[in-house]
């Protein structure tokens, strides 16, 4: 079996190709780093094989920390090498015609020291990071064995004395595969703009005397003082609990999160509590702001305390629900689910280690298999500030959003609903009002957020009469009130409500006589018709309709009646449809710009308003101010400003109302050197502005070209440097260029002239500033 038959990634084999050349030249100690997400297990496997068909080893010991970690191990080796036997280490008892043993390093605690020294040939170390030289290296030292480690935390920190414990000089891996370049390479996904959220309660707390009176009830009734009660932002769920703190976040992930492909529900979420109580609460609230979605099993709570709590684990890895896992510990590492796009940090996380991991849920690669749609990206919402604290960059890459479906689909049948109106067609207008009836009928009214309009959706759904009102100010609250309301609907599937979809756009292209989408649309509904197994009852018994639906005859004669018709029948049964062949799928999205959610504040009497909301309303003005303001019609037309036209525009935009100025606009854009020229080019399309990566590469680069005569080592330092800068690292003095990972290539005094250095040092400060 030649290598690459189990890895098939450059990296991956070339991993095991510098391990496996290595065991040749003799040495007996790896450690190999690898993003999570791009196949440690996989790639450890692969060397066993190759090991093994080698002669170079016979038995080998997988150690991991966890059950679950171990349970995956014992899948992959099952997958790869089925015809290796292979056991599972527990209770004391090993099985001793198995070649291939896995353990947790606990479980081998009990067992080893029964066992030869050359008991084993290869020993691989699962996730080796401080514990396993503080706690479990009397395991490694008792075997006389091959030592590989594995881990996926960043080589900055691994502890000293793990390189050393696995033969590395220098504090650098035998191979090192990490986040950055699998994104760039494509075999993980990237985050999007980290999505900042905190409450009053978790920036502020509570101190005494500044009690609200419930508040002050609540903990009298709890036996305590209420003049000597108060609280930090952090002893949240540490010390106290507050439902509205629990209700704010768990509204928080519900109305931002990335939605599945019918863009109604989560996709699948991940919420990292603080305590197993803290989760309880979590769970509490989805009970209580979302009880229609709760009896379908959209929350639950995942942790060691749980009872049948990795029975519910598989059915959230493996089943439509749980969309969203609450979880204490259980869930931070090692957990592989491909599907994930939604991380939650409700707890500040203290450990970069443990943080890394844990954001290493959501970047596995992931194909929908309804939809067929790769997963581009996933969303961080972090209610802690962790990204500040460990300093690593919250830019993430710019998201792709797309209506719900069922609001998409109102939207539709609303438009049509107008244009038939128009032409008083009284058979269509009866119609289309009774499918916009039937679809605001599927709203639950006891969702949180649809209940407040309770009684106008009960009317709407009631009778065709409101539909009859059509003024242009009946129509705008319908789109923009009711519509958004329908990402709440229980409508039907995502096939579903696409073919509905298709057909309703394909209605309206037939009024408006558009025959260019009339023939697109008439590819995706024919596509969808074919992949409709013809086999089974509920197709064939519409088999003649289905056969004239694909001929030029029936699109050759369209009308709305026919469209309808096709609809009515074949949406239903969409859900049978076979999944398309990998080749034919194509999917398009419209990229649109997902900014931290912050809140500034812009008036002298603290009006503020979150930074999204201002940018928005800002570039509203501007963009209405420039049909007359002759400062900035030269700026569209590229031209230069004096000083008079700057003066002119201040004043124009310095009003009552948002007090725009040069340092509220930094604030807003998060753009501290840019000017208000800039910002007025980047909203009239003139010029981008300028983002933090790509002002920091540029300083670099000019650094590099005001020093030609730098070295190849030199230039590696500086590039090391760069991504330090660019990662938020703190580098404020020489000594942290002493540490890892400038120490791997070399003392910054030995490689450079002072006056170069003292030169570097400077950039790196006034870019860091």
């Amino acid at each position: 079996m030649p290598l690459g038959s189990i890895v098939d990634r450059a990296y991956q084999i070339e991993a095991d190709k510098t391990i496996a050349e290595r065991i040749e030249a003799g040495e007996r100690r790896f450690l190999m780093v690898l993003a999570t997400g791009t196949g440690k297990t996989r790639v450890a496997v692969s060397l066993v094989e190759l090991l093994q068909r080698q002669e170079r080893i016979q038995r080998v010991l997988f150690l991991a920390d966890r059950r679950e970690l171990v349970k995956q191990a014992l899948g992959a080796f099952k997958e790869h090498l089925p015809g290796v036997p292979r056991s599972w280490i527990e209770g004391g008892t090993i099985d001793k015609d198995a070649r291939i043993h896995l353990a947790t390093y606990p479980g081998m605690m009990t067992i080893y020291q029964k066992l030869s020294p050359g008991y084993y040939d290869l020993i691989i170390a699962d996730e080796s990071h401080r514990s396993i030289y503080s706690r479990y290296k009397a395991i490694l030292d008792h075997f006389d064995a091959i030592n590989l480690g594995l881990t996926a935390t960043p080589t900055d920190f691994i502890d000293h004395n793990t390189f050393e414990l696995f033969g590395c000089q220098g504090d650098s891996p035998t191979f090192y595969y990490g986040y950055e370049e699998a994104v760039r390479d494509k075999h993980l996904v990237p985050y999007r703009p980290v999505h900042v959220a905190r409450t009053g309660f978790q920036i502020e707390g509570l101190k005494p005397g500044e009690l609200p009176e419930e508040v002050r009830k609540q903990v009298g009734e709890q036996g305590i003082d209420p003049d000597q009660f108060s609280f930090e932002g952090s002893d949240l769920e540490r010390k106290v609990s507050n439902s509205g703190t629990n209700d704010a976040i768990v509204r928080e992930l519900m109305d931002h999160c990335i939605k599945d492909n019918t863009g109604t529900l989560p996709a699948k979420s991940i919420v990292f509590a603080v305590s197993h109580s803290h989760a309880l609460e979590l769970y509490k609230s989805f009970n209580r702001l979302y009880p229609d979605l709760q009896r379908r099993g959209l929350a639950k709570v995942i942790d060691s305390q749980m009872e049948r709590a990795e029975k519910t684990l598989d059915d959230f890895k493996n089943k439509d629900f749980p969309r969203v896992a609450i979880s204490v510990d259980m869930l931070d590492t090692g957990i592989d689910v491909p599907s994930l796009r939604n991380l939650v940090l409700a707890k500040p996380v203290f450990s970069k280690v443990k943080f890394w991991q844990m954001i290493g849920r959501g970047t596995r690669t992931w194909t929908d298999p309804i939809s067929g749609e790769k997963k581009a990206d996933f969303l961080v919402i972090d209610h802690w500030d962790n990204f500040d604290y460990f300093q690593v960059n919250k830019d993430g890459r710019a998201a792709a959003v797309s209506e719900p479906l069922p609001s998409r689909l109102f939207r539709l049948r609303l438009e049509k609903l107008q244009i038939l109106g128009g032409r008083s067609e009284a058979v269509g207008v009866a119609h289309t009002a009774g499918q916009l009836r039937q679809l605001v009928g599927t709203l639950p009214l006891e969702n949180i957020n649809v209940a407040p309009h309770a009684d106008e959706i009960r009317a709407l759904a009631g009778s065709n009469e409101p539909w009859s009102d059509l003024s242009e100010g009946n129509v705008t609250h319908l789109s923009h009130v009711i519509a958004p309301l329908l990402r709440f609907s229980i409508a039907g599937s995502y096939v579903e409500l696409q073919f509905e979809n298709q057909t309703e756009q394909l209605a309206l292209a037939h009024l408006r006589g558009d025959a260019g989408e009339i023939q697109s649309l008439r590819e995706s509904i024919c596509e969808n018709l074919a992949l409709l197994p013809t086999g089974i009852a509920e197709i064939r018994e519409h088999l003649e309709s289905l056969t004239a639906a694909q001929t030029d005859s029936f699109w050759g004669n369209l009308s709305c009646a026919c469209i309808m018709g096709l609809q009515e029948i074949f949406a239903p049964l969409m859900r049978f449809r076979n999944r398309r062949p990998p080749s034919t799928v194509i999917r398009l999205s419209l990229p649109d710009s997902i900014q931290q959610r912050h809140w500034i504040v812009f008036g002298p009497s603290g009006e503020g308003a979150f930074a999204e909301t201002y940018r928005g309303r800002v570039e509203a003005l501007v963009l209405d101010l420039a049909g007359d303001n002759p400062g900035l019609q030269r700026l569209r037309r590229g031209e230069e400003l004096d000083d008079e036209d700057l003066q002119g525009i201040a004043a124009a935009l310095k009003g009552p109302d948002l007090f725009i100025t040069e340092e509220q606009l930094q604030k807003a854009y998060d753009q501290p050197k840019a000017t208000m020229v800039d910002f007025l080019r980047h909203i009239l399309e003139v010029s981008e502005l300028p983002s933090r990566e790509s002002l920091i590469s540029g300083a670099f680069d000019q650094w590099v070209r005001d020093h030609p005569q730098l070295t190849a080592t030199q230039l590696m330092f500086v590039r090391t440097l760069r991504k330090a800068v660019m990662q938020k690292a703190g580098i404020s003095s020489l000594e942290a260029l002493r540490e890892p990972p400038f120490s791997s290539i070399g003392d910054p005094e030995q490689l450079f002239e002072s006056s170069e250095l003292a030169d570097l040092m400077e950039l790196t400060r006034s870019v860091a500033a």
